[in-house]
């Protein structure tokens, strides 16, 4: 029998049948997904810290009110130059200026100004049309800060298409210093560096002698670099802000009584602030003015690094005065130098000028020299024609001041040639006369002055110094020692050198001729005349030039019930050995030396009402004749014109009476 073999259907058949099978299998593979493959291991990095932000700097704004230019800074085509103090041991210091022009042109055209810094343009600026005021905010490079570690020297040019015109620099201008954050400065460079208004802060309550000594040390020395200070003992002060949130340093401190001993740099929230401290403050306080000031190149400042200082000059060259000497051309060249009694070397007192000149030649001829001092001609001499020439005049005591100003000029017949006062121009000093008047005291307290304080609670209290301070900037040098004893139960002060006692009893020995009775103010003469009444002191403070027992000369200060709001600027004591002082400054000074008392007011103007009212007829008399004498020339002028008129109508009268 021979096998079946299946047909073509039939296999079709088969195929198709077992393509159905494997179809969901088939669909069942491709819906489950892959297995992924495996991955490398991946190593985890650590995220960068995040960048700290640097907090902003601390400004110092340096005004111009600083550098002795309160109405600003006038300047033209020609240009003027502003020299801007730098601290010099800062790293990272940056500067910024802020400066506002007014502009006065009298003629059309474009006008801009050109700020210039060692010898290139930083910055020129056009005011724009019709406009007057112009404001320039600049970035100081640093290189122009690193040329002259000492100051920043700014040029000011006015370039004016229409001519004569004339720019100002405005008084509110400044130069932003930019401490950086940790700034560290040293004990000199922070000196320097506070701003005008400084206070001096000590510890609440009555302080102790050597305190209160270096309270009134360091507030001389503060106020003779230009700076208002105001001793306290509330919180310090704190960092001010700016338009923009920019932290301003306004308030510079002090703080007495804390710290180590010597002179010390704290921090105080961010703020500098100057420490004195140890059991010798007012030493630490006297190394930072005078020569030893520069050697203080560390944050601390130790108390045995003082030396000795120089013994007393008899001579002052002109080097060492404010002012300048340099070489002028034209026919009329001049000079002008300023010096303090205050700041002479020892105490002495200017007797006579030696004055070098250097002349190149001058067809002309001979030239004449004219010196002048405080507006009174002191001499003149004719000089050769050309080379070095020397002229020697004296000095009358009766024309000096506490602060005296020195005019040289020089009348040359041709404007051609150079001409220059020697810096080797000699002020030549005499030893300290006896003290006749107050323009005498500064010589006496150059070698230290000893100030006396009333004690009733066991010290005075930080806000009791201030009129002691007030009337010490006037009279005692800078750089004189000054130390505090206080008057023990009611015995008479009884100082041991040149002094200022400021308490309620005169200085045993002494006999002042200003005499205190239950509110009224008697001046009686030598022989005990009465020859001044004055009633409502309760508000003036008295001050009289006394000798106490030993030939200590000094002063005796009796400060009144009722304390007056005392000035900004210190008091003028020059002339007379009496002085009666207000909320003004000096309202009477006087000599009692003399038979009847020269009485004068030192007011610029009189007030409208006087705290004092005095009985002295032969002081009204003089006024009146002066107020008669301002309005003579208009009387005159009305009695002229009047007898000019009656004279025409004389005339004229008979005429009318003919044709009639």
């Amino acid at each position: 029998m021979r096998p079946h073999r299946p047909t073509a259907h039939a296999a079709g058949r088969c195929l198709v049948l077992a393509a159905l099978t494997l179809l969901p299998l088939s669909a069942a593979a491709q819906q489950r997904p892959a297995r992924p493959a495996a991955r490398p291991p991946v190593a985890a990095q650590p995220l960068p810290p995040p960048t700290p932000v640097a907090p902003p700097p601390l400004e110092r704004h340096v005004g111009l009110d600083e550098l002795g230019l309160e109405a600003g800074l006038a300047f033209g085509t020609a240009g003027r130059e502003v020299a801007f103090a730098l601290p010099r041991d800062i790293p990272g210091l940056a500067a910024r200026a802020s400066f506002a022009f007014d502009l006065v042109a009298p003629f059309a055209g474009r006008q801009a100004v050109e700020v210039w810094a060692n010898g290139r343009v930083l910055a020129s600026r056009a005011f724009a049309e019709g406009e007057t005021r112009l404001t320039l905010d600049l970035p100081i490079p640093a290189e122009d800060l690193a040329r002259d570690g000492t100051a920043l020297r700014l040029g000011l040019r006015l370039v004016d298409q229409g001519g004569g015109a004339l720019a100002t620099l405005r008084a509110d201008s400044h130069l932003a210093l930019l401490l950086p954050d940790g700034a560290a400065p040293s004990v000199a460079t922070l000196f320097r560096l506070l701003p005008r208004e400084t206070r001096i802060l000590t510890r609440p309550g009555p302080l102790p002698p050597a305190e209160a000594a270096a309270a009134l040390r360091i507030g001389l020395a503060l106020a003779g670099s230009g700076r208002e200070v105001r001793i306290g003992s509330g919180a310090p002060p704190s960092i001010g802000r700016g338009p923009g949130g920019q932290p301003l340093w306004t308030t510079g401190a002090v703080v007495v009584g804390l710290g180590p001993a010597g002179a010390a740099v704290l921090d105080l929230d961010g703020m500098p602030a100057l420490a004195l401290g140890g059991p010798q403050p007012e030493q630490a306080a006297g190394l930072l003015d005078g020569p030893w000031r520069d050697a203080a190149a560390a944050t601390t400042l130790s108390v045995r690094d003082a030396r000795a200082p120089d013994a007393a000059a008899t001579a002052l060259p002109f080097s060492a005065l404010r002012g300048a000497t340099l070489p002028q051309e034209g026919a009329t060249p001049g000079w002008a130098v300023e010096f303090s009694l205050r700041d002479l070397p020892g105490g002495g007192l200017p007797q006579a000028i030696d004055l070098a000149f250097t002349l190149t030649p001058d067809a002309g001829g001979w030239s004449v020299a004219t010196a002048t001092l405080n507006d009174t001609m002191l001499g003149s001499a004719a000089l050769p024609a050309e080379g070095p020439a020397r002229l020697s005049l004296p000095v009358p005591p009766a024309l000096l001041r506490l602060d005296n100003r020195l005019v040289v000029t020089l009348q040359r017949p041709a404007a051609g040639g150079l001409a220059q006062l020697m810096p080797d121009s000699m002020l030549r000093l005499a030893p300290p006369a006896p003290a006749r008047d107050f323009l005498a005291l500064p010589g006496r307290f150059a070698g230290g002055v000893e100030v006396i304080l009333d004690s009733p609670d066991g010290g005075p209290v930080a806000e009791a110094l201030n009129p002691v301070l007030w009337l010490l900037r006037s009279l005692v040098p800078a750089t004189a020692p000054v130390t505090v004893t206080l008057r023990e139960g009611a015995a008479p002060p009884r100082p041991t050198g040149p002094f200022i006692a400021v308490t309620a009893e005169p200085p045993a020995g002494s006999q002042p001729a200003l005499r205190f009775d239950a509110g009224r103010l008697t001046l009686s003469d030598r022989d005990g005349r009465p020859l001044l009444d004055l009633e409502g002191v309760q508000r003036l403070i008295a001050a009289q030039l006394v000798t106490a027992e030993g030939g200590q000369p000094g002063l005796w200060l009796r400060l009144p019930t009722l304390m007056p709001a005392l000035p900004a600027a210190a008091p003028r004591l020059e002339r007379g050995d009496v002085a009666l002082l207000d909320g003004q400054g000096v309202a009477l000074a006087w000599s009692s030396q003399a038979p009847a008392p020269e009485v004068r007011l030192a007011y610029a103007e009189a007030p409208a009402t006087t705290p004092a009212v005095a009985t002295l007829p032969a002081v009204a008399a003089p006024a009146e004749r002066s107020a008669i004498l301002v309005w003579r020339p208009w009387v005159l002028a009305v009695l002229w014109v009047l007898g000019f008129a009656l004279v025409v109508y004389a005339f004229l009268r008979p005429r009318r009476g003919v044709e009639a």
